[in-house]
Protein backbone atom coordinates (compact mmCIF):
# COMPACT_ATOMS: atom_id res chain seq x y z
CA UNK A 1 0.00 0.00 0.00
CA UNK A 2 0.81 3.38 -1.11
CA UNK A 3 2.19 5.60 2.06
CA UNK A 4 1.56 9.75 1.51
CA UNK A 5 4.46 11.74 3.20
CA UNK A 6 3.97 14.98 5.22
CA UNK A 7 5.63 17.23 7.62
CA UNK A 8 4.59 18.87 10.31
CA UNK A 9 6.27 21.24 12.75
CA UNK A 10 9.71 19.82 10.50
CA UNK A 11 8.76 16.18 11.91
CA UNK A 12 7.83 13.69 8.90
CA UNK A 13 4.81 11.42 9.01
CA UNK A 14 3.18 9.14 6.74
CA UNK A 15 -0.81 8.52 6.25
CA UNK A 16 -2.05 5.64 4.36
CA UNK A 17 -4.52 7.67 3.11
CA UNK A 18 -4.25 10.48 0.11
CA UNK A 19 -6.85 12.43 1.70
CA UNK A 20 -7.35 12.80 5.13
CA UNK A 21 -9.02 14.66 7.65
CA UNK A 22 -7.08 17.04 9.58
CA UNK A 23 -7.95 15.53 12.84
CA UNK A 24 -6.16 12.53 11.71
CA UNK A 25 -3.05 14.06 11.01
CA UNK A 26 -3.07 16.22 13.71
CA UNK A 27 -3.58 12.84 16.10
CA UNK A 28 -0.54 11.31 14.24
CA UNK A 29 1.64 14.52 14.90
CA UNK A 30 0.96 14.16 18.56
CA UNK A 31 1.48 10.11 18.57
CA UNK A 32 5.12 11.26 17.12
CA UNK A 33 5.30 14.81 19.36
CA UNK A 34 5.29 17.09 17.00
CA UNK A 35 2.83 18.90 18.77
CA UNK A 36 2.88 19.40 22.75
CA UNK A 37 -1.10 18.85 23.52
CA UNK A 38 -3.51 16.08 22.10
CA UNK A 39 -5.21 17.79 19.26
CA UNK A 40 -8.41 15.99 20.30
CA UNK A 41 -8.65 17.82 23.89
CA UNK A 42 -6.72 21.26 22.57
CA UNK A 43 -8.14 22.89 19.06
CA UNK A 44 -5.28 22.81 16.33
CA UNK A 45 -5.15 24.72 12.92
CA UNK A 46 -2.68 23.21 10.89
CA UNK A 47 -1.16 26.41 8.41
CA UNK A 48 0.04 25.70 4.75
CA UNK A 49 3.70 28.03 5.29
CA UNK A 50 3.65 31.05 3.14
CA UNK A 51 0.16 30.86 2.11
CA UNK A 52 -2.88 31.69 3.69
CA UNK A 53 -4.40 28.00 2.98
CA UNK A 54 -5.27 26.58 7.19
CA UNK A 55 -7.10 23.12 7.77
CA UNK A 56 -9.03 22.39 10.91
CA UNK A 57 -10.60 19.11 12.34
CA UNK A 58 -13.41 17.86 9.79
CA UNK A 59 -11.62 19.24 6.67
CA UNK A 60 -10.17 17.00 4.50
CA UNK A 61 -6.39 17.58 3.27
CA UNK A 62 -5.53 16.26 0.01
CA UNK A 63 -1.68 14.87 0.86
CA UNK A 64 -0.58 14.86 -3.07
CA UNK A 65 -1.27 19.17 -2.70
CA UNK A 66 -0.54 20.12 0.77
CA UNK A 67 2.06 18.27 2.47
CA UNK A 68 4.14 20.80 4.78
CA UNK A 69 1.79 22.27 7.93
CA UNK A 70 3.12 24.13 10.78
CA UNK A 71 0.47 23.44 13.58
CA UNK A 72 -0.34 25.66 16.51
CA UNK A 73 -3.41 25.49 18.82
CA UNK A 74 -6.46 27.36 17.20
CA UNK A 75 -6.15 30.86 19.45
CA UNK A 76 -2.71 31.41 18.47
CA UNK A 77 0.22 31.24 21.32
CA UNK A 78 0.74 33.92 23.61
CA UNK A 79 3.32 36.53 22.93
CA UNK A 80 6.02 36.73 25.34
Amino acid sequence: MKKYEFKVNGETFFSEEQAADAAVLLRIAFAGAAIGEDPDKTGYVLRVPDSNVTFVSGQLVELDKYNVFRAAPEKGAPFA
